[in-house]
């Protein structure tokens, strides 16, 4: 019994996710500026790939800066410029790719879960050769 209990004080400090999951950073930067950070959980066990695909689902939380919606779209924001899109695991990056504009949605228009659309995936995984 002492060995879960310690387990799960150990999980619980790394985060309070259950055994066997990681707590991830997406971050989009231009000119070393972050314009948008969200945090998503994984598999300890997910490829690169499953990595990218969980970073377009809703997001535990997220921070922009000066991130504005579409105006014909509040559902929609697009950030033009080259950027660096990055995975990170505490400092240890995940995956890095370098992308030419990158388009981002949200669930309504009164939410700020700012994140990568399927496409927008299925672009940055190309980009980084997978």
């Amino acid at each position: 019994m002492r060995i879960s209990l310690f387990v799960l004080l150990v999980a619980c400090l790394a985060g309070c996710l259950p055994l066997g999951q990681k707590l991830l950073t997406l971050e989009v930067q231009r000119d070393g500026e972050v314009l948008l950070s969200t945090t998503f959980d994984v598999l300890d066990t997910s490829t690169e790939a499953e990595i990218w695909d969980s970073a377009g689902e809703v997001p535990f939380s997220t921070e922009v800066d000066g991130l504005a919606p579409s105006g014909t779209d509040p559902l929609r924001a697009e950030i033009e410029g080259t950027l660096q899109v990055r995975i990170l695991w505490t400092d240890t990056v995940e995956s890095d790719v370098t992308l030419e504009g990158l388009r981002l949605v949200r669930s309504a228009h009164d939410s700020s879960d700012w994140r990568l659309p399927s496409a927008e995936i299925r672009r940055a995984k190309a980009a980084a050769g997978l």
